[in-house]
């Protein structure tokens, strides 16, 4: 709007002028209003005079400001946000990447270009192809957004995974001119994905382990009862017993393993007792060499008087073994693998300098290599669950998290050193009991004697028939009388016949029409009192304790062998009536 302000008499020579002032106004919600002000001399009645227009520019300098506010909310927004935004030109080729894109692959402003060329580079050369294609698909077509996962690489030269999403912008004919996009970083919501995945896996295996484990114990029971057999009925004919010896050595690790893969998949804890490293390093010697390429070459060193670490033994050999095939595989060309045991008192001075130890005697075992060493940004992680640096399809990554879970259940410590070229060294310190006096040497044990029955009646309760077999000989050889039933249903029938005959029952757990606990159950209600030995191949801490609530305590872990079913049936009949 444009006001004359007044008109000024007094003579001048002064030309036209325009300046800028700020008048106050009525409004109070905006106390002063921008006014440009124009002077121009005139003659006015014969006389000089000066026109002064006043021109409100209130609007104008609104419309002035409006876009530099929206270029300083736009950089507020691009500062605020951890997403990294870009913005291609597609008729010039021009491109812009924000600070955060910058940052977010680890590189400062100007260091590269920002360009279309740039971007593409740096996608993952497995999902360039599919990206593009979807990107070209979307511009090409009448398509407003554009979204993809892809990965892309950082300067310090991994690979983050990348939410990418756009907005395309037409002209009036409907051609893309241009695309705004926003690339967030969603490495962390990929892993933990992985790992929920792995973890699905994981129980899946666990479930399907605990089918296999039942089978294979079953068939692996009558195979150590019959060992038994055997060597009762052959007398002491060394050659005999040599054979017989190497079959029960061999079935006794087939269970081992199996109760191995359990303890992997689904937590298993076997039973605690004292375990001698010793025999589970030369064990494990005796294995490397039959199974390692030749080109490594194992040795052993152990204390002559190693004391005993209480704990389980196939988990304690899960840990050797599992730290002696990692440094299998760091010696591809081959190398030294050294396993060492020996004794440690460690006082309170030295358990000062280290959280993980407490003064008392420990046992420290060592395995170490002389393979390609592990660098040091990697030695930090390699206790992580799941992680790995083996390729695709050659490691889980749980091998040293499996490793350092069971040595803390045994009150110990894992620490390992490593140096790129010169191998690794894993040392393990485990609580130990130091006898006040040396156990006596094997060889000047007694000869174990097995317990004998007394005629006693047992019942039998298995659906394979092969257990039944092989049990009914061991117990009828040594001394007792057996009846034998295929499943739950027809073992009660047995029974019901003459309850007050059968002085003891051994019934498995897991059988077709009438499984174990329904058994016990109906067993019971005939005769309260009656003694019952399970017999199961998945032994788990909660099979054990849904046991132990229904106060049932004699438990038999298949594979069993003569020694031990005869010795717990002795314990079980033995023991006063309740």
């Amino acid at each position: 709007m444009i006001s004359p302000i007044c008109l000024n008499l007094t003579p001048s020579r002064r030309p036209f002028t325009t300046r800028p002032l700020r008048f106050a106004t009525a409004a109070r919600t905006v106390p002063f209003s921008p006014v440009a002000l124009h002077s121009h001399a005139i003659t006015y009645a014969g006389q000089r005079a000066r026109l002064v227009l006043a021109v409100d520019m209130t609007e104008q300098e609104r419309a002035n400001a409006a876009p530099h506010a929206g270029e300083e909310r736009f950089q507020l927004v691009t500062q605020a946000t951890r997403d990294g935004l870009w913005d291609v030109d597609l008729a010039s080729g021009r491109a812009w990447w924000s600070d955060a894109l910058y940052a977010l692959i680890g590189l400062d402003r100007g260091s590269i270009p920002a360009s279309f060329n740039g971007w593409r580079e740096r996608v993952h050369p497995d999902d360039r192809a599919q990206v593009l294609q979807s990107l070209e698909a979307a511009v090409a077509s009448s398509a407003e957004h554009w979204s993809a996962e892809y990965r892309f690489l950082s300067a310090n030269g991994t690979y983050l995974n990348l939410l990418d999403r756009a907005r395309i912008l037409r002209d009036a004919t409907g051609r893309a001119v241009r695309v705004i996009g926003a690339a967030s970083d969603i490495t962390e919501r990929k892993q933990i994905e992985s790992q929920y995945l792995r973890a699905q896996r994981m129980e899946s295996i666990g479930t399907l382990a605990g089918g296999i484990a039942h089978d294979l114990n079953n068939v692996l029971t009558p195979v150590l009862m019959s060992i038994g057999l055997l060597k009762n009925s052959l007398g002491h004919n060394p050659d005999d017993l040599e054979i017989l010896t190497g079959i029960e050595a061999s079935t006794k690790r087939g269970a081992s393993l199996v109760r191995q893969v359990l303890s992997i998949a689904r937590g298993f804890d076997g039973e605690r007792g004292l375990v001698n490293f010793r025999h589970l390093l030369l064990e494990l010697k005796r294995i490397a060499r039959e199974t390692f390429p030749r080109a490594i070459t194992v040795t052993v060193d152990c204390a002559r008087d190693l004391w005993t670490v209480p704990g389980d033994t196939t988990q304690l050999y899960q840990v050797v073994m599992n730290l002696a095939l990692n440094s299998r595989d760091a010696m591809p060309t081959g190398g030294t693998l050294t396993l060492t045991a020996a004794n440690l008192r460690i006082d309170a001075q030295y358990a000062s300098t280290s959280r993980e130890v407490r003064p008392g005697s420990y046992v420290l075992v060592q395995v170490k290599d002389t393979g390609q060493g592990i660098p040091p940004e990697v030695l930090d992680r390699i206790f992580e669950p799941f992680f790995t640096t083996k390729a695709a399809g050659q490691g889980t990554g749980l091998g040293l998290s499996t490793v350092l879970a069971i040595v803390k259940s045994h009150a110990g410590c894992v620490q390992a050193t490593s140096e790129p070229g010169l191998g690794s060294n894993f040392k393990i310190y485990l609580p130990a009991e130091a006898p006040a006096d040396p156990a006596p040497a094997p060889s000047e044990m007694p000869p174990a004697v097995l317990p004998h029955g007394r005629g006693e009646l047992i019942l039998v309760i298995d659906d394979e028939a092969v257990i039944r077999t092989v049990t009914r000989q061991t117990l009828e050889t040594f001394g007792y009388r057996v009846l034998t039933a295929a499943d739950g249903a027809e073992g009660v029938a047995l029974f019901a016949q003459q309850p007050d005959q059968i002085a003891a029952v051994i019934t498995d757990l897991m059988m077709p029409i009438m499984d174990g606990p329904a058994t016990i159950h109906a067993l019971r209600r005939i005769r309260p009192g009656t003694r019952i030995i399970a017999a199961s191949g998945i032994n788990t801490n909660r099979l054990a304790a849904a046991l132990a609530q229904a106060g049932f305590s004699d438990f038999l872990p298949k594979p069993y062998s003569a020694d031990t079913v005869l010795r717990l049936l002795r314990t079980v009949l033995d023991r006063p009536a309740r």
